[in-house]
């Protein structure tokens, strides 16, 4: 990498660190736009990640892609309404229309009579990774909360009964999880094998960054799955802290809290994690670990493949003397600048 500021950039804030272009993600070329899938936006987290990202792809220097991205996947229209009730009110009116979102098979369907399972996880691979292709990354959860709901009609259901598993990254408020599989069921590192390996036959993806939610029992077994994968690289981002919800979140609040980062050295043992909250111990809020994911494919770089952990470093981020009319539209995120170091110091 050069890292000469390049002459262009003059002017720019520094909010978008493009002068001290040391970012070595899809930010250190951002005239090479890349674009970017996630899967599980009817989960609160999933949905603040998206809306970051849609504000990201809006702004020159980020490195990722307008148009048709960021791609919403999702496995039913309910997954499509949950993003937009997010995106609203949290993003300044913004909306994901049906462009930008994919409804996929990516959890499996079930004949609602007899509850037999229509296809196995080769055939659901294929049917995502159709939809990945010209994608060079995608944001990925361990064990989503699975929730289960009939296929939208017109999609890919067989009989107007089928049923899916919903998969929500993180949570959705008042899912109904009564005929959803365990968190420890073999069908959350089923669901993740088959979203690898559609990532995969896309052709295209290159990178993916997952996150470890919290719901997840055997973190090793879905880090064994991307150490197994040829030709994609990852970053695996493992939560030390819980997690709480910024109950009046809009996007100009920016980051909020300084994270600890630290990158676990290779081949370290991946136990499982205990966020059962100690006390005094701080929670880390959900939508700075949204930006972090964010920050993350801007930073690191797509060439290797890391683990990192994150917990609450207790210290807010210091607030800016007021302006009295702040804008926003250089910005995806206030204080994602703060991010940018952490990250680039590992």
């Amino acid at each position: 990498h050069s890292f000469a500021p390049s002459h262009n950039n003059v002017g720019v804030r520094k909010t978008l660190h493009m002068g001290l272009s040391t970012d070595e993600g899809c930010a250190a070329k951002p005239f090479e736009k890349k674009k970017i899938a996630i899967a599980g936006v009817g989960g609160y987290l999933g949905a603040v990640t998206f809306g970051f990202l849609q504000r990201s792809a809006s702004i020159y220097g980020t490195g990722i892609a307008s148009g048709n991205s960021p791609r919403a996947i999702t496995a039913t229209g309910t997954g499509a309404e949950a993003l937009n009730k997010v995106l609203t009110p949290c993003f300044r009116l913004a909306y994901a229309g049906e462009d930008l979102v994919r409804l996929c098979k990516l959890s499996g369907m079930y004949n609602a009579v007899t509850g037999d399972p229509y296809d196995n996880g080769a055939a659901n691979a294929n049917h995502v990774g159709e939809r990945l292709k010209s994608f060079d990354a995608v944001i990925l959860g361990t064990t989503y909360q699975l929730e289960q709901r009939t296929v939208t009609g017109n999609t890919y259901e067989v009989t107007p009964n089928d049923k899916t598993f919903e998969f929500y990254l993180d949570e959705r408020y008042g899912a109904n999880e009564d005929k959803s599989p365990a968190d420890d069921s073999d069908t959350h590192i089923e669901i993740f094998k088959t979203a690898i390996q559609a990532c995969k036959e896309s052709g295209t993806v290159k990178h993916v960054v997952v996150l470890e939610t919290l719901r997840t029992k055997n973190p090793s077994e879905f880090v064994n799955v991307l150490e197994n994968e040829e030709g994609i690289t990852y970053t695996y981002i493992r939560l030390k802290s819980p997690l709480k919800k910024d109950l009046t979140f809009s996007f100009e609040k920016g980051v909020q809290d300084k994270l600890e980062v630290v990158c676990l050295p290779k081949g370290s043992p991946i136990h499982p994690n205990d966020t059962t909250p100690l006390d005094g111990e701080t929670a880390i809020y959900r939508e700075d670990i949204a930006a972090l994911i964010v920050q993350s494919l801007m930073t690191f770089n797509w060439g290797g493949s890391r683990i990192i952990e994150v917990s609450s470093s207790n210290k807010p981020v210091e607030a800016g003397p007021p302006v009295r009319n702040p804008k926003y539209d250089k910005e995806w995120c206030p204080n994602s600048d703060v991010l940018a170091g952490i990250l680039r110091a590992l």
